[in-house]
């Protein structure tokens, strides 16, 4: 990792930048558009600008030895942000954090990345472009500006998406959008829990634990496919579903989905719909799913599902555990019943520790 620094003597803003790649540093090599390192100079200049119009910061500016395109992101990729975040704030003490990242998955790395530092005490801001820094029309600019209006103006702690005109909370995001400036959105509403619950121990490994998937349920889906797929992430899998919660529901996918559960296998149901929630109790398909052992996602958006259980899965939780720590508003990631239950707190939960 490389790393730069450029001070100023009466900074208002002090905000730690890391690049990772994407379509911000992207530039033509011959075969389309692939990420470019080494852009700290031109991120300086757009600091520089930034403080044209009296708006001081104290920039300290790092990128990863291999940036990447998004689409490369994988399992360990948020995690490994978030460890270097983590330990900038506890180091630096900065103001903020802007992590610069490629769009396609940035809702995905940014929701796992509010999990893993649910605990620190200033804002992560993830931003991006759609059109390279430098090219006609580019946003990157305009997108950095943002994130570091955001942090100055502290929107208080927590980690969101900072593009186009908005600020969104990483927990509540999706893109919805591959060719306009505002390419993100808050799907639904952030509902932050009125009493955090209690912290759950940090993992201090970047070994990837059982691997979780997701896979969308369609019309025809066989048993076979959704075998394969828990096969391939026995860490668990989110299932996202058709409205409150149903899905095919013949004999042979059922008794896929009960094998799986009973061997502790985790499975999340999640809907497919842009607003509203599962209500398992509902319908029939519903109801087939709670008895096959499913844990209900309520109104979390697919990536803070995925996230959410990769985190949980990856501290080492199971079972009733793991099932109260999913249903539970940790973050705003989900919304808040209208009787709150009990906090989840349980002791082996407290000292579980990576194995």
């Amino acid at each position: 990792m490389s790393t730069r620094a450029t001070a100023h003597p009466h900074a208002a803003s002090r905000v730690q930048v890391l690049y990772t790649g994407g379509t911000f540093g992207m530039a033509d090599h011959g075969a389309g558009m692939g990420p470019r390192s080494g852009i700290g100079a031109e991120i300086a200049d757009l600091i520089a600008r930034y403080e044209e119009v009296g708006r001081s910061v104290e920039l300290r500016y790092a990128e990863f030895d291999r940036v990447i395109d998004s689409a490369a992101a994988d399992s360990g990729t948020a995690f490994r942000i978030a460890e270097w975040v983590r330990y900038r704030i506890e180091s630096e003490r900065p103001d903020g954090v802007v992590v610069i990242h490629g769009t396609d998955t940035m809702a995905y790395i940014g929701a796992r990345i509010a999990f893993e530092v649910r605990d620190v005490a200033v804002p992560v801001v993830l931003t991006g472009a759609q059109i390279p820094l430098g090219h006609p029309g580019s946003d990157a600019e305009r997108n950095l500006h943002l994130a570091l209006d955001s942090i100055a103006t502290q929107p208080g702690p927590g980690t969101y998406i900072g593009f186009g005109s908005a600020l969104h909370p990483a927990v509540r995001a999706s893109k919805r959008a591959s060719d306009e400036y505002d390419a993100f959105t808050t799907v639904r509403e952030f509902t932050p829990p009125p009493s955090p619950p209690a912290l759950l121990p940090r993992r201090h490994s970047t070994a990837t634990r059982l691997p979780v998937g997701m896979l969308t349920v369609f019309p025809g889906l066989h048993a076979d496919l959704l075998s394969a797929a828990i096969r391939q992430y026995p860490g668990g899998i989110v299932l996202e579903c058709y409205g409150s919660g149903t899905m095919p529901h013949g004999a042979d996918v059922m008794e896929t989905i009960r094998i799986a559960t009973r061997r502790g296998t985790p499975v999340v149901v999640i809907t497919q719909c842009a607003s509203g929630s599962v209500d398992l109790e509902r319908y029939l398909p519903g109801r087939a799913l709670l008895e096959a052992g499913v844990i209900s996602g309520g109104d979390m958006t697919r990536e803070a599902a995925l996230a959410k259980l990769a985190y949980l899965v990856d501290l080492g939780l199971s079972g009733g555990q793991l099932r109260d720590w999913m249903t539970t508003n940790m973050l705003g990631e989900l919304s808040n019943p209208a009787t709150p239950p009990l906090v989840p707190v349980h002791e082996d939960a407290l000292t579980a520790r990576s194995r």
